[in-house]
Parts: structure tokens; sequence; C-alpha cells
């Protein structure tokens, strides 16, 4: 029997190992995605905002950070989702694809430049980790997201 569980725990372990991502803390991942970024009158939304903001089940996100722009001509924003399944992370990309073109849609027309930076921001996944960022310096953004994940 302890054979068993001694297999069964070394099972569990490879597992983990075999998902090439660590798991990193969402609030120290937030600051590491908006470290030499320039957000503009930034503001950390609490979970509810969060949740309303995107409207997805709270039931299927473990822990949610978001900054972005108090100001409303500017897009900056971040936003991190742990999703307690990794078979929700597609429908939660989708879901902020399609939230991005939203985002996009509503600035090109009054802010250019701002319209192109969501254009070039991206939807990441790692894991059970899904980001959006559309943040000024997209490939620091990317950079310290990676890094992240390979620690």
């Amino acid at each position: 029997m302890k054979r068993f569980f001694a297999l069964l725990a070394a099972f569990a372990i490879f597992l983990t190992a075999c998902s090439g991502y660590s798991e990193p803390d969402v609030s120290q991942l937030m600051e590491s995605l908006l470290s030499g970024q320039n957000v503009k009158d930034a503001v950390n939304a609490p979970y509810e905002d969060i949740s309303l903001i995107f409207e997805f089940d709270p039931e299927k996100v473990e822990e949610a950070a978001l900054c972005y722009s108090g100001d409303g001509g500017y897009a900056d924003m971040a936003a991190v989702f742990k999703l307690y399944s990794a078979d929700d992370v597609s429908a939660f990309s989708d879901m902020l694809s399609e939230y991005k073109d939203t985002r996009y849609e509503d600035f090109k027309g009054y802010a250019p430049m701002e319209a192109e930076k969501i254009e070039n921001g991206r939807v990441l996944t790692y894991g059970r980790y899904v980001l959006l960022l559309i943040l000024s310096d997209i490939s620091g953004a990317v950079g310290a997201a990676d890094a992240a994940f390979s620690a």
C-alpha cells in the first residue's frame, strides 16, 4: 500500500512538472507586468469590479487582478486571471480577445494612438493563467510574463 501511495505522489509531481509553467502569485505577477510601464492614473480594481467589467463566472476564477488607466482617454490595461481549471482557459482567452476587439472599436474613432496600442495588445495563456496586456511597452510586458512563468 505504501508503494502505491509513493507511486501516486510521484505521478502527481510528474504531472505538475510537465505543465511547463510555474504558478506565480497573481499580485506579484501584476507588479512585474507593470514594471517600467506608465499607466496614467492607474486603478487597481477590486475583484468584484473585475467580474463586472469582464462578465465572467466567478466560480471559475481562483484569483484575478486588473490594473487600468483611470483616465478615459488612455487604453492601458493589464488583467491576470488564474483559473481553477485549465479546461476554462480557451473560453477565457476568447472572452478577453473579444473584449480587446470591443475596446479597439471604442477607441479607433477618437484616439487612434490608443487604438493602435490596443491592436498591439496581447492575450496570453500559461497553464491555468490567462492575461490581457494592453500597454505602451508590450514587448516588455510579454517578456515579464514569460520570465514569471519560466521561473
